[in-house]
């Protein structure tokens, strides 16, 4: 429903722009006249007087306790540095994309935002944040080679420039009730395949005593867990070069049907049709699931409710199919510098300090998330020996490979519907597997084919790799 809300909205505010005589910005192709035209006029303003005083606005899109308290000291501690001063503003993710809508049509956005990466391509194309590519380029060695390699790698060749500053690293892994496995007699691997993941969902089953070995994802973000299984079988793509949608070709339909019959045949409790994240977290921190697929953020959550001993981390299964381990690596929430923004170096200049080794490594314990800076590297809790070492271990595998998104155009709306409510249809025996993966992919792939007639020279995402 989020992501519906902001295709609207954005609708609106386009075609307000449009009528008023601005008219909405096509999507250039990277490297096209109007976009260097547009990167000129970026550098042109990105100076402030020296002499004028200056404040900074920043606007948080998940803020919680913690977080909140994180960013209020260490925008002090950038005050009492510089003599800038910092306005901290949040807002609910649930409502964050309505609000940046409203603040961007309007030109009163923040100076800073964050935001999902997913979120670039409208509001690279409503113009409302500003490429970063000359500020970082004389700092990018500072960053992990994942960064480098993988996030900004993809930016550059689906935009031409870098957007976004990532916060952090998340990737996923399997949370297992380690105490049960010892019960079952079950020794845990990290070489395991998805095979191996499959049978200890059903050794750790026992509806007598009310355990389930899988925590099913049925609401929000529910594909997301079975694309990831998907793509074993697709070499990581979602698309061929001509923008056709593999998601539902033969051989993906049949690892669908394999993946959900960890539901169907009980091994996940059947209220898991609805479950989303808060759920998920609870069932297994609960005693009720054995096995939770997510992000290192729950890794504080777990310290926090269970006992030292009765959990562990796991890294993603390698693929039955090639060996592999295809796993989504993203960032938890960018910082964007806005059009907005009358001090745009500025704004660089709070991100660079938010970034300072102390600060960022304080940030990734507080939030969860791997570091972005390799001299944060060096501390034991990011360590083989640390509670992040699963995660910590496929970021280093040869194995790795970072799947193709859903693609760089809007799909919040699938997300949000189809790709629930079709699958809960499937689930429910309303439906056959062909037709609940027919319903969006089909989508899917009419938006990427016309993406790609609509910017020659554009192609699809391809998987990733760090060689």
């Amino acid at each position: 429903m989020l992501k519906r809300k902001v295709s609207c909205i954005m609708s609106v505010v386009m075609l307000a722009m449009a009528l008023s005589g601005c008219g909405s910005q096509k999507q250039e192709t990277p490297g096209s006249t109007a976009e260097t035209e547009k990167k000129a006029e970026t550098t042109a303003v990105s100076t402030t007087d020296s002499k004028e005083k200056v404040n900074l606005r920043f606007l948080n899109i998940s803020p919680s306790d913690t977080r909140d308290n994180y960013f209020k000291e260490v925008f002090a501690a950038f005050e009492k540095e510089t003599g800038i001063a910092v306005e901290y503003e949040s807002t609910p993710l649930e409502t964050a994309a309505n609000k940046i809508t409203v603040m961007g049509g309007s030109n009163t956005l923040p100076d800073i935002i964050t935001m999902p990466d997913n979120w670039i391509p409208d509001y690279r194309s409503a113009g409302w944040i500003i490429p970063v590519t000359d500020f970082i380029e004389p700092e990018k060695d500072l960053y992990t080679d994942v960064v480098n390699k993988i996030i900004w790698g993809n930016q550059r060749k689906l935009y031409g420039d870098v957007y976004t500053i990532p916060d952090g690293l998340m990737v996923k892994g399997i949370y297992v009730r380690k105490d049960w496995c010892d019960e079952a007699g079950i020794t845990l691997d990290y070489d395991w395949t998805y095979d191996d993941y499959f049978e200890v969902n059903k050794k750790l089953t026992d509806a007598s005593k009310n355990r389930y070995g899988l925590t099913y994802r049925g609401a929000r973000g529910a594909f997301d867990v079975i694309m990831s299984y998907l793509h074993t079988y697709t070499g990581g793509y979602t698309y061929d070069e001509e923008g056709n949608c593999l998601l539902n070709k033969d051989e993906a339909v049949d690892a669908f049907i394999k993946f959900t019959d960890m539901y169907k045949d009980g091994y996940a409790p059947k209220e898991s049709i609805n479950w989303g994240f808060t759920e998920m977290v609870n069932s297994f921190c609960g005693d009720l699931t054995g096995t939770f697929n997510n992000d290192p953020e729950v890794v504080a959550i777990c310290q926090s409710n269970m006992k030292d001993g009765t959990w562990a981390v796991m890294p993603m299964p390698r693929s039955d199919k090639d060996g592999k381990i295809y796993n989504q690596v993203s960032c938890g929430y960018s910082y964007a510098i806005t059009s907005s923004s009358k001090a745009p170096d500025k704004a660089y200049e709070l991100i660079q300090f938010m970034n300072q080794p102390e600060n960022h490594t304080n940030y990734c314990k507080t939030a969860g998330q791997l570091p972005v800076i390799k001299a944060c590297e060096s501390d034991p809790y990011f360590g083989e020996d640390g509670p992040f070492a699963a995660f910590i271990y496929q970021l280093n595998s040869p194995n790795l490979v970072v799947p193709a998104t859903f693609g760089p155009f809007e799909t919040t709306d699938l997300q949000q519907g189809p790709m629930i409510e079709e699958i809960q249809k499937y689930l429910m025996g309303q439906q056959d597997a062909q037709a609940a993966l027919d319903s969006f992919c089909n989508v899917m792939e009419e938006r990427m084919k016309t993406y790609l007639k609509d910017n020659p020279g554009a192609t699809v995402e391809e998987p990733r790799t760090m060689q």
